[in-house]
């Protein structure tokens, strides 16, 4: 031992002493960090997940006296290592994922260099701080539960870290920091709803790789069935009356109006004008109210079933029925919309620019889809709406297959779906529909969002997955506007009135989520769990992530009426108040009845009373030697055991140093509590 403090004190000098943690602070503070990293592992590369194992492994070893900390060369090495790992497993040092990734880096890093209190306290700030970092990418009740779980243990190690006993146990400091962390929670609360909910001072402008599942501005033949292989949740839907039939269920999100001869490009925001009024015509009353909760998309496209009014949340609304939110979605979102599912859009005219940007189609490209709209043309009158028509009626009456496993298509791809492999999903129809009409002169357009949901059994909203991402049509006629076609009815029909769920049986479309709940939906028992636990999710974030400044206005009005400042000054007040004079009673309570005994003295209290049965009780201001040579001379005849067991007492009680190099406390205790049961004073 000598010998290894001596190499420790030539490799680093003056910083040879290192702190002497407590051993269940070290295990707090080490569990810390395991449980704040957990929640951020596919922020680092998974190769680097050995080089931070070995790194706890030999802080451990340095702990127990084994080994030394490493050189600082070696340090700075093995940093600059895992930074250009983390750097390059994002590909950019900006954004959140990156950022979390380098600051985790660091963090583990530190380890290395803990080597006084200050350093540990340190470790322990961090701890908070990484832990912290988990909501950027998640909301959700359960990662919530788990943060919470995690800050009682970061709470226990600093608790662990003021105390000198290096033999407590470590369900003590865990108890006290459930009990700190719980009185917090009254004020915790009132602060949540009651404090004004003000916007951020900055913007983060999020845009993490988490909140990109779904959608893209791009789409190519087979993009969206490889989304649809995704059981993810996209939105939850709540409804103020019936739902809408599956069959109407389109959640419009965004229009591609741009292709290349293999890809489909989202209409450019910045060539968006806002919509006006006269542009849209309501045929009927019939409507749909209706509650949005949205999980990040990282794009900033609303999803409402059309014609829709969006309300509780910064939007616009363009000239291709497109609702944009003002920032982009990365957080979950919630919104109120009214919809008016019989409506026209646009039934006057398009403009010069609008028709060509409709009709644009690349030169050159797919010569047999040009010659077979051209003659289908000629055989419906020239007539767009029979013309729509003739085409569906070839997808469904023609040998088309609908499938989540098309062959891939090279070169000329409409011509060669439509006249060889005959095999795909919604994008491959709805993209050859529009370019069989562009390429007269039609007007056309790809929109895509999802279509259908699944109503849950418990709550009355709906569930809408990745799996039931969609791609349609929509073709402009003049006096009417623009027309929604679904080509996808013709060839597969039941994928619009039943949804993905029931109308492929084997699943088939969630092959790339081998442990995909919705595998065992059939399960009873497991169905009913998931559902529940779905419900429990819905409900955390209807009425916590999504409270904000409309959903307080709201409380405020129910418990107030008339909403004023002054009155909200004295609810603040008055309920804060309340909650700080419980607090403080449960507080006096707590201590009513003066000190506490410890575990030690409760264990003497039983040797007390047993003397006290016999006419001995200790005076004021006695000693416990003094009261021991006092009942040793009385009860001669017991008098060893008595004295055995005032020893005992005092070593416990008053002599730390030699107890910390003696038998373990729990041991002498065991010791004390025989020796008073043996005692027999008659």
């Amino acid at each position: 031992m000598r010998w290894r403090g001596t190499k420790l004190m030539a490799l680093f000098g003056k910083r040879e002493k290192v702190f002497p943690m407590p051993r269940s602070a070290f295990v707090l503070l080490m569990l810390s960090v395991v449980l704040s990293v957990l929640p951020h592992l596919q922020r680092i590369p998974q190769w680097m997940l050995l080089v931070f194992g070995a790194i706890l492994l030999w802080r451990v070893q340095v702990f127990r006296q084994r080994t030394s900390f490493p050189k600082r060369w070696l340090r700075f090495s093995l940093v600059s290592f895992a930074f250009v790992g983390v750097v390059f497993h994002h590909g950019t040092i900006f954004g959140p994922d990156a950022g979390v990734g380098l600051l985790i880096t660091a963090y583990l890093f530190k380890q290395l260099e803990m080597y006084t209190k200050r350093d540990a306290f340190l470790i322990v700030i961090l701890s908070y701080f990484v832990l912290a970092t988990a909501f950027l990418f998640s909301k959700s009740l359960f990662v919530s539960l788990y943060i919470m779980l995690v800050l009682v243990v970061i709470t226990a190690a600093l608790i662990a870290l003021n105390q000198t006993d290096s033999k407590v146990a470590i369900w003590s400091p865990l108890k006290t920091a459930i009990k700190f962390l719980g009185q917090a929670v009254p004020l915790l609360l009132v602060l949540f709803f009651l404090f004004p909910r003000i916007g951020p001072i900055w913007n983060l402008n999020l845009n993490t790789q988490s909140a990109t599942i779904g959608l893209n501005d791009r789409i190519s033949p087979g993009d969206i069935a490889n989304l649809s292989r995704s059981e993810k949740l996209a939105f939850r839907v709540e409804f103020d009356g019936p739902m809408p039939s599956q069959a109407e269920r389109y959640w419009r999100a965004v229009v591609f109006d741009r292709f290349d001869g293999r890809t489909w490009y989202a209409v450019d925001s910045n060539q968006q004008r806002l919509i006006q009024q006269q542009n849209i015509e309501v045929v009927s009353d019939r409507t749909f109210q209706y509650q949005v909760y949205l999980q990040p998309t990282g794009q900033n496209w609303l999803m409402a079933m059309p014609w829709a009014k969006v309300s509780e949340v910064t939007h616009a609304v363009s000239n291709s029925n497109m609702l944009y939110a003002k920032d982009k979605i990365d957080a979950p979102l919630r919104y109120s919309v009214v919809s008016y599912p019989d409506f026209k859009f646009h039934p006057g005219s398009l403009s010069t620019s609008e028709f060509r940007r409709y009709t644009q189609l690349p030169n050159n490209t797919n010569p047999l889809a040009y010659e077979f709209a051209r003659k289908l043309f000629k055989k419906s009158g020239y007539d767009p709406d029979r013309f729509s028509n003739a085409i569906l009626s070839v997808f469904n009456q023609e040998e088309f297959v609908y499938t989540l496993k098309p062959p891939t298509l090279s070169g000329n791809t409409i011509d060669e779906f439509l006249f060889s492999t005959r095999r795909g999903f919604c994008s491959h129809y709805a993209g050859a529909y529009v370019f069989l009409l562009r390429s007269l002169g039609i007007p056309a357009r790809m929109v895509g969002g999802y279509q259908g949901g699944v109503p849950h059994p418990i709550g009355s909203y709906l569930l809408v997955h990745q799996y039931d991402a969609h791609a349609w049509a929509e073709y402009w006629v003049q006096g009417q506007g623009w027309q929604r076609v679904d080509p996808t009815a013709a060839v597969a029909p039941h994928r619009i009135e039943v949804g993905p769920l029931h109308s492929n049986s084997d699943l088939s479309f969630l092959e790339d989520s081998p442990l995909s709940p919705d595998k065992l939906r059939n399960i009873p028992l497991f169905s009913r769990l998931r559902m529940m636990a779905d419900y429990v999710d819905y409900l955390w974030f209807k009425n916590v992530v999504s409270f904000d400044k409309n959903s307080q206005n709201k409380l405020f009005e129910r418990l107030l009426g008339q909403v004023t400042p002054q009155r909200i000054a004295i609810l603040i007040g008055s309920v804060g108040g309340a909650v700080l004079l419980g607090m403080f009673i449960v507080i006096a309570l707590s201590f009513r009845g003066g000190h506490r005994l410890d575990q030690t003295d409760k264990i003497y209290a039983k040797f007390l009373r047993k003397l006290e049965k016999q006419g001995l009780k200790m005076e004021l201001g006695e000693g416990p030697s003094q009261f021991a040579n006092r009942a040793a001379e009385r009860f001669q005849h017991c008098s060893e055991t008595i004295r055995n067991i005032n020893s005992i007492y005092v070593s416990l009680k008053y002599a730390h140093s030699a107890v910390a190099n003696g038998p373990d406390i729990e041991q002498q205790r065991k010791q004390l509590e025989k020796e008073i049961q043996i005692l027999k004073l008659k």
